[in-house]
């Protein structure tokens, strides 16, 4: 039986050589050689040039929100080169890595991988990258399988490293799917698709990725920003909640607690043995978000306290979501 994504790889291949023909996407790019099934025809997408060297966009980008596993949005100009697709130069941007304005972000790719060649076939975005998109981060150790925090770490990188490509493309681009091409060491190669065991969860070597689609359940919106802090504050992970604390208070703009006070405040609360949100909506200007929470507590004679219907706000910091500490933990220093 074919696979069912073996369409891609031969499509892939004549579009990126057509495109070096043509010379309309960056030189250099590898020219897989290939052919399409009897019958089928390549319709390219008219090239618009802008009217000056240059044209410049906003774009929304996903990077690693600190540890988390989960990605936070940035907003940036995307600046275009003449003959550059908007696809290309954002992708160029993304694996550039984040700015300066948000300390937090972290990127997820090697510096030195280089985009190739971006062709849309209907509703799918092929990316074609160079092989040093295969190489590990500097960070990461060569005998990484030998330490636990290393082999849940590794195959949450990969998984965040797709979805970075795959969330960022389609925030800003008319698609619904992206699939990735790596340039091979080994030219004879018959397909340039990503394998499976990329993402390092035990696939078999010669499964090939086909497109990904877009996971939300990894993004920072405002409602799981607030999943994300009210799980740190049931585990008692303070060193991860803390990242969630806007950095001044926004009542008198003092500095954010020290993380010691910080840990030594929420120690001193009653314990909460569970919590989950119910919902949460957004301001009309986009900046403050409300989510109604309830709570479960263990109450000074260890037994269990219900406490339903709590709101709390989150403010937009940077285009990520954060929470006042005084808005976090005042209602329940003030009594239940």
């Amino acid at each position: 039986m074919k696979h069912p994504y073996r369409k891609y790889a031969a499509l892939a291949c004549l579009l990126l050589s057509s495109f070096a023909l043509t010379g309309c996407d960056t030189p250099g790019a590898f020219l897989p050689e290939s052919t399409l099934p009897p019958g089928q025809r390549v319709v390219l997408p008219e090239a618009e040039l802008p009217e000056s060297a240059q044209s410049r966009d906003r774009a929304t980008l996903y990077f690693r929100f600190q540890n988390e596993p989960y990605l936070a949005a940035e907003t940036r100009i995307i600046t275009q080169l003449t003959g550059q697709s908007f696809e290309h130069a954002l992708l160029e941007a993304l694996f550039a890595g984040p700015g300066t304005q948000i300390s937090e972000l972290r990127s997820l790719f090697p510096s030195s991988v280089q985009v190739l060649s971006v062709l849309r076939q209907g509703r799918v975005l092929l990316v074609s990258v160079s092989r040093e998109f295969l190489n590990q981060l500097p960070d990461e150790p060569v005998d990484w399988q030998e330490e636990d925090w290393w082999r849940q770490e590794m195959p949450l990188r990969r998984r965040l490293a797709m979805q970075s490509i795959v969330a960022t493309v389609t925030e800003n681009c008319d698609v619904d799917e992206v699939l990735i091409l790596v340039q091979q060491q080994d030219q004879s190669s018959s397909s340039l698709r990503l394998k499976q065991n990329w993402f390092l969860d035990d696939s078999e070597d010669q499964v090939l990725t086909g497109p990904q689609t877009r996971d939300e359940s990894v993004l920072l919106g405002p409602e799981r920003t607030v999943e994300a802090i009210l799980g740190h504050w049931v585990r008692r992970d303070w060193q991860s909640l803390y990242a969630y604390l806007i950095e001044s208070d926004s009542s008198d703009m003092q500095s954010r607690m020290g993380y010691r006070d910080f840990v030594s405040r929420m120690e001193k609360l009653p314990a909460v043995l569970s919590a989950a949100c119910a919902g949460c909506t957004v301001s009309l200007d986009g900046q403050r978000a409300t989510a109604t929470v309830s709570f479960s507590l263990r109450g000074e004679d260890g037994q269990t306290m219900p406490l339903p219907g709590r709101v709390l706000h989150l403010e937009r910091v940077s285009s990520i979501w954060k929470i006042d500490l005084q808005q976090l933990v005042g209602w329940l220093e003030e009594g239940t």
